[in-house]
């Protein structure tokens, strides 16, 4: 059993190195999980350029969506961890290291966001270099599966150590929203879109109806409306015709019409 561990985590560090990285935090926690039992998890990145100095692109390979997208349009912001985060530490944690297992369970996120899922207990793995945090690994269990145990948090804390050594090699200045795409459209670094905002804007522009875009991407209708309120949000309008023109103004600017719409 040990020496299938070890090959399995072996394994995982190899593909620390070789995993495009833009998939490869999921790609880590997919890993993790042939080694350490976990019931959700999610990952993040964080953008050290000027303006944002926030995470981004929420992911999870386990959790709902709209759960994810609670936690990162919201409950992110009441975390009682993300003080710890904020330190750019190389370091991996579990929750009840730093805060009792009571004050968790009395806290706003917990009641509200952690409980929707049954989750207890936390591991999260800051992922940073010289100050700077590249982005983090949480994993989270119910209470009746039990704190993370030492030796988990051993081999969580091995792979973390390789998971800083990439990042500090690709991104030495740290990581922000649109170096890990060299493609990133014009529209989506104009207005800061995340990859299922720009996703639900193509549809926009394509003309697919509301109804038919929610079908399409497997979200509801309530998802789906909330995410064209940040798109609306971030372009600084209030109606379809006005979203039309946003995309229009930028499209001029670099040489053609955003919007698909006005095509013949």
């Amino acid at each position: 059993m040990a020496e299938d561990m070890r090959r399995k985590q072996n394994d995982l560090i190899l593909k620390i190195y070789t995993t495009p990285m833009e998939d490869l935090l999921v790609s880590c926690c997919e890993g993790l999980r042939e080694i350490i039992p976990f019931d959700h998890s999610y990952t993040a990145l964080n953008d050290q350029s000027d303006r944002y100095k926030a995470a981004f692109n929420y992911r999870s390979m386990d959790t709902d969506e709209e759960i994810t997208a609670l936690y990162a349009n919201y409950y992110h912001t009441i975390d009682y961890l993300s003080w710890f985060y904020n330190q750019g530490i190389p370091v991996t944690v579990r929750a009840t290291d730093l805060v009792s297992l009571d004050v968790i369970e009395h806290s706003r996120i917990h009641q509200e966001w952690e409980s929707r899922m049954g989750i207890s207990y936390t591991a999260t793995a800051c992922i940073a270099a010289d100050g700077i945090l590249f982005g983090t690994i949480s994993l989270m269990r119910s209470k009746e599966h039990g704190n993370f145990t030492d030796e988990e948090m051993r081999v969580f804390d091995d792979v973390n150590t390789h998971l800083c050594s990439r990042f500090r090699i690709v991104y030495p200045n740290g990581v922000n929203r649109f170096m890990m795409d060299c493609d990133t459209d014009p529209i989506v670094a104009a207005y800061s879109l995340s990859p299922r905002e720009w996703e639900v804007s193509c549809l926009l522009m394509k003309g697919v109806s509301r109804a038919d875009i929610a079908d399409e991407l497997s979200i509801s209708k309530n998802t789906l409306k909330r995410h064209i309120a940040n798109i609306y949000h971030k372009m600084g309008v209030s109606n379809e015709m006005q979203f039309f023109a946003a995309l229009n103004r930028v499209g001029n600017s670099r040489g053609g019409a955003a919007s698909k719409k006005d095509e013949p």
